[in-house]
């Protein structure tokens, strides 16, 4: 963490035997200074990270806010039970480091990833959120009531099958009412890609590289129902860059210089389509996959795992090539 603390200065020169180490700054020095107009003395930020960061903080903090309107949807008896849902303030995940377990019972980790981006996403159902979900699809009534106050479901220390299937068809529509709000805000696409039910006392995996993330709580039910979203920080803060058209801090020349000289994958993707296993155990040499993509659709370029271009694909000196036609609009997929 960031010492926000004025920086000591201190005077040049060796102190001799038994001087006092402390600067040499005095608060008579330091009032003058004031008195004269001197600015104070603060960390500068030269590589622009503290304001980005800032942005992805604040870009994180509306994409819970559009996952809480998606999620009322998601979850009707929440009206039935005129819940609310909050939002927490953003937090810093590290990566490559396990998640805090629950301790009272199990949890429920929905994992997503960029399509074709480095981009990673989270979303945790933790215990009581696991209860309120599994006592309200089953038209149970879980609002505080003063008068008989109710206590959490009891749940096991590991779902059964029945709980799961159940927890994971709701899971993964809140999944996607994430990425559709991470899309809306930063233009991140995100795809569900695995379901994770995780018994009491088991760690959460953690991710692959530093997030944030942002608890939203529901409240006016019993207990303390929590839902974590979680997003890979540096795919989120470049996103929100491009897609607020924040301007770039100038720097120094040298750096733009080097930075010519960078390479970056540059991916054109003619197609994509989803097969059957048993389709795919029995593919022959020969046979041909028809692509939904017609001749003359756009074809996505992608830049660094962002989607930047638009081009056709053509033949130049024998061999397949793609001719750039244009940018991207922030619709395309």
């Amino acid at each position: 963490m960031n010492d926000s603390r004025d920086p000591e200065l201190v005077t040049p020169g060796s102190p001799a035997a038994g001087t006092d180490l402390r600067p040499s700054f005095g608060l008579e020095d330091l009032g003058a200074s004031l008195r004269r107009g001197t600015p104070k003395v603060r960390a500068l930020d030269l590589t622009g990270r503290e304001r980005h960061l800032r942005s992805a903080m604040f870009a994180m903090t509306k994409i819970a806010g559009g996952f809480c309107l998606g999620a009322r949807r998601t979850l009707p008896f929440l009206v039935r039970q005129r819940a609310r849902m909050t939002t927490g303030t953003v937090s810093i995940v590290e990566g490559s480091k396990e998640l805090n377990a629950s301790d009272r019972g199990p949890v429920f980790m929905v994992v997503l990833d960029g399509d074709d981006t480095p981009a990673w996403g989270r979303l945790i159902l933790e215990t009581d959120a696991l209860g309120m979900v599994l006592d309200g699809s089953l038209g149970g009534n879980a609002t505080v009531d003063p008068d008989t106050p109710a206590e959490p479901l009891r749940l096991p220390a590991e779902l059964t099958l029945a709980q799961r299937a159940l927890v994971g068809r709701i899971a993964r529509n809140l999944a996607s009412d994430f990425a559709r709000a991470v899309s809306q805000v930063v233009g991140i696409e995100l795809q569900t890609v695995s379901l994770h039910a995780i018994p009491h006392g088991e760690p959460l995996p953690g991710p692959v590289s530093d997030g944030l993330q942002v608890e939203v709580e529901f409240q006016g039910v019993v207990g303390r129902p929590k839902v974590i979203l979680a997003l890979s920080a540096e795919s989120l803060e470049a996103a929100a860059r491009e897609h607020t058209g924040e301007p770039q801090a100038p720097g120094d020349p040298r750096m733009a210089e080097a930075l010519v000289d960078v390479t970056v994958n540059v991916v054109a993707e003619l197609g994509r389509t989803t097969l059957g296993l048993r389709r795919i155990l029995r593919l022959q040499p020969g046979e041909i996959l028809r692509l939904p993509t017609a001749t003359d659709d756009p074809v996505p370029i992608r830049v660094g795992g962002l989607l930047k271009l638009e081009g056709s694909p053509v033949i130049s000196r024998g061999q397949l090539s793609v001719e750039v036609r244009g940018r991207a609009g922030r619709s395309a997929k």
